[in-house]
């Protein structure tokens, strides 16, 4: 990038800025297809047509975010960063070429609009089918609808309602519908069935077949050939195939599943969350072991027990210090007045913190995913064992980070057919569900990788290898829950590939997120470490294993210990980089957005205003920082910024 634009710069240096950024081809188009807002913007202020200096600095802040995200952040993105499979052999061979694909599916949101008015219109509908959704529910005489995120609609219990409850039980043609509505009340307009039957659309309450099943990877393949072709013209999200053939050595395999092991070990509940314990306890109180319970009675706080907490309604419960917290503060507390910004875990160390957290866990978790960045400068080092494994995350199940991109490898899906599970004798079945919120759609859309689906909030239709939660119950045995199959008896545990992270609950459907974590309820949630308590402090250690940074050292500044907004930059820089030399913060950072890390060089002007940004718009003004990998880390790959994610599965 030029360099920054001091505070006091006139426009003129701040459009000259923008306009040399901008004059890179790729990444104009790069940033075009991610925010068309900002390119209106930016093309405004090159042409002369935003003469607000104000403007101009947002702006221009926003395209170094993106900048620096464009050269230095591997997070796959539309064309930002893109994806390849990976091997693992005797050796490491590394081919970038430069035929990469961009495989483009319609923007979400626009589709939504777009299906969303032809829904309201009858004589498009006149073909489709429609079915009840099956995530309502019934209470009071009324019937709730999920809505976006965590609202609902309630509707009143009604005749007519009721009618179409019971014939749309299954799929049944929209024309069908309206015909036996007319049937039943003649005296009911056309006109008035028509807004009944597109409001019931429009809250949800019914699924037309024109939303299609998340197991479809492209929502359009189910659209008539006039929407598809209205489809065709709307804006479009990309995700990028990569023209890559990459094999890491096998000693980086052996350091992933040793690093997985340990994370096992080091888990906050090795025998399931304080909040599934809660509810494992209530069903066990209610019905007692043994005891088959629907699945839609369970969960219905009238009927059963309901969902456990903070399933319908974010809350988090308070959480008592325990021993495992007190040996972590402890840890960092040494950390930090010895000046280590490292501490290496010893096995003496792992099984102090394993007795801490409690009992052994009963069960291990049959499978996971781990994603991680490795660290060498060179091919030949990789090799001969000289290098770092740094772990990023840890997903709940194989399929949570890769399942959104198994559409671009077609067939890659089938390595995922034959999971373990936790019970031996459970058959392993595919969760298909709609997101929560329309703008995270795509993420939750998988080839179908397994025999059986269960479907949520979906129309489908009813067949052999496709299940409903009405057709699934829970039990206990031993103390552990079970979903099972109702007509059989036979256990199931459900695989879930979507990157959506179930404690966001307004992007995952109550149901669906119970359905995808029960089976493992009463087994260690593999995460990445857990600092407890200790991740109030303002500082904690990298945490080391062999080659493994098992968590990277982290940061935190609040905006209160620097001067106000107002101050000069030369103040507020001042103070920064005192707070940095009293905590011994290297120059080179990762700034914590959200589950993302922006790279920042806090040396530069415009990294330190970006950081400043980003303080002044935290609601609770803190910054969380991490450390940086080495400048050379990306060496045995031609310095490009990378992760790798390794699916594993326990041993038998």
């Amino acid at each position: 990038m030029p360099p920054w634009p001091t505070h006091t710069a006139p426009a003129e240096e701040w459009r000259a800025w923008l306009s040399t950024v901008w004059s890179d081809t790729d990444f104009r188009r790069t940033v075009s297809q991610a925010s068309p807002h900002l390119v209106e913007q930016v093309q405004a202020i090159i042409d002369g047509r935003t003469p607000k200096v104000r403007r101009m600095r947002r702006a221009a802040l926003s395209t170094a975010r993106y900048a620096i995200r464009y050269a230095r952040r591997s997070t796959p993105y539309g064309l930002f960063a893109g994806v390849a499979p990976l091997d693992f052999d005797q050796a490491t061979s590394v081919r970038i070429g430069d035929e990469h694909q961009a495989v483009a599916r319609p923007e979400p949101v626009e589709l939504e609009e777009m299906l969303s008015t032809w829904e309201s219109d009858t004589a498009r509908m006149a073909d489709a089918e429609v079915c009840v959704n099956t995530l309502i529910r019934q209470r009071d005489q009324h019937i709730h609808v999920p809505s976006e995120g965590d609202a609902e609609f309630r509707l009143a219990l009604n005749p007519a309602l009721r009618l179409v409850l019971d014939l749309a039980r299954s799929p049944i043609g929209y024309r069908q519908l309206s015909a036996k509505l007319a049937a039943e009340f003649p005296a009911v307009s056309g006109t008035a069935r028509d807004q009944l039957l597109g409001e019931l659309l429009r809250v949800r309450l019914l699924r037309s077949s024109l939303r299609a099943p998340a197991t479809v990877a492209d929502p359009t393949d189910v659209l008539p050939p006039a929407a598809r072709t209205q489809a065709a013209s709307l804006r479009t999200a990309c995700d990028l195939r990569l023209d890559a053939d990459v094999r890491l050595h096998e000693q980086v395999l052996t350091e992933a599943e040793t690093a997985a092991t340990i994370l096992a070990r080091l888990v906050t509940h090795p025998n399931g969350t304080p909040t599934w314990r809660r509810w494992i306890k209530q069903l066990s109180e209610r019905y007692g072991e043994n005891t088959t319970v629907p699945v839609e009675v369970a969960t219905d706080p009238d009927r059963g027990v309901g969902f456990p907490a903070g399933f319908v309604t974010a809350s988090e419960p308070p959480r008592p210090m325990s021993r495992r917290d007190r040996l972590l503060l402890e840890l960092a507390g040494t950390a930090a007045a010895e000046g280590s910004r490292t501490v290496t875990v010893t096995g003496a160390m792992i099984e102090e913190l394993e007795a801490a957290a409690g009992a052994k866990p009963h069960d291990l978790a049959p499978h996971l995913e781990l994603a991680a960045q490795v660290h060498a400068p060179s091919v030949p080092a990789l090799d001969r064992g000289d290098f770092r494994l740094c772990v990023l995350t840890v997903s709940r199940s194989a399929g949570s980070m890769t399942g959104r991109f198994w559409h671009l490898f077609p067939g890659i899906e089938t390595a995922y057919a034959n999971l373990p599970t936790v019970d031996p004798q459970a058959e392993l079945a595919q969760l298909s569900f709609h997101a929560g919120r329309v703008p995270a759609d795509l993420l939750t859309r998988a080839p179908q990788a397994l025999l059986r689906v269960v479907s949520v909030g979906e129309l489908r239709r009813p067949a052999p290898h496709v299940l409903f939660p009405r057709d699934l119950s829970v039990t206990l045995a031993d103390g552990r829950p079970q979903l099972v199959e109702t007509a059989t008896g036979k256990p199931l545990e459900l695989l879930a590939p979507t990157a959506i992270n179930f404690l966001w609950n307004n992007y995952t459907p109550p149901m669906a997120r119970f359905l995808g974590e029960i089976s493992r309820a009463a087994s260690p949630q593999v995460t990445w470490f857990d600092w407890g308590a200790a991740w109030t402090l303002p500082f904690t250690p990298a945490l080391t294993y062999r080659r493994t940074i098992l968590t990277a050292a982290r940061w935190k500044i609040r905006s209160r210990t620097l001067p106000a907004r107002t101050a000069p930059i030369q103040q507020w820089a001042d103070h920064l980089h005192a707070w940095r030399f009293r905590f011994r913060v290297p120059e080179r950072v990762l700034l914590a957005e959200d589950d993302q890390q922006l790279p920042l060089d806090l040396s530069r002007d415009v990294d330190l205003d970006l950081l400043r940004a980003h303080l002044d718009a935290s609601p609770f003004g803190i910054a969380t920082l991490h450390e940086a990998p080495p400048p050379d880390a990306d060496g045995w790959i031609g310095g490009r910024a990378h992760s790798i994610v390794v699916p594993l599965a326990r041993r038998s």
